[in-house]
């Protein structure tokens, strides 16, 4: 009786087991969402710098802290804060002559001194401004422009939800087309999320008028993957 009780208890599981092998996977759809947010820049971030030459080392530097001087003195005067301030590069490297009448060797001619600052700026109104000014105080350098929001994060944040309302949306189309409903998320995933990318500017004013500067519309857009159940 033992025995074929044992049998009867492992026929039973080794049947039961078949059945849960051959039932089928859920239908699902899979579909990928885009979600894009605009935003007016409220800041901007950029490379200003002085680049200095001489025949001596020591009169480049001094000549380059001097221009340094005047353009600290200027981000002061337009209310820079120390915090949006941030040292981006500092060169010294010499120049050499040409080789002439068969010599092989170089000279050092000069010895050029390069500082560059990078800073933010919150009151985005006077960026025209605030950048002839620093040409005009002795910065010979601009380097990248970029764009900003202060609030990146929640229209990050505002992309994603878009992004995952256009899955739903796309995967509920496709639901209905094919005879049945659209059932819970079984999986979620970003496929990338992506910020403004710095902008180039090219050529600086000489005279004290302000640059035009267009800082239009930042965009920010997010991807997801999701997979839902399709209901029959």
């Amino acid at each position: 009786m033992r025995v074929l009780a044992l049998c009867l208890v492992l026929a039973t599981t080794l049947s039961c087991h078949a059945a849960d092998t051959n039932t089928p996977s859920p239908a699902v759809i899979t579909v990928s969402g885009e979600g894009v947010v605009t935003a007016v820049p409220d800041m901007a971030s950029v490379s200003v710098g002085v680049t200095t030459q001489a025949r001596e080392a020591a009169a480049a530097m001094a000549a380059n802290n001097q221009a340094m001087a005047s353009l600290v003195e200027t981000l002061d005067n337009f209310g820079i804060a120390e915090k949006d301030r941030q040292s981006s590069g500092f060169n010294v490297y010499p120049r050499y002559d040409q080789p002439r009448d068969g010599r092989d060797t170089r000279e050092i001619t000069s010895y050029v001194v390069s500082n560059q600052l990078t800073i933010r700026v919150r009151d985005i109104d006077r960026l025209g401004e605030l950048l002839s000014a620093v040409v005009v105080s002795g910065s010979n350098q601009l380097g990248s422009l970029t764009f900003g929001n202060s609030d990146e994060a929640d229209l990050l944040d505002e992309a994603r939800t878009r992004a995952v309302a256009n899955a739903r949306h796309k995967a509920t189309l496709y639901a209905e087309a094919a005879g049945g409903k659209l059932g819970r998320v079984v999986s979620i995933s970003e496929g990338g999320a992506s910020q403004p990318a710095p902008l180039m500017r090219a050529g600086m004013a000489m005279q004290m008028e302000a640059v035009p500067v267009a800082a239009g519309e930042n965009e920010y857009r997010a991807v997801v993957n999701v997979v839902f159940e399709l209901v029959q």
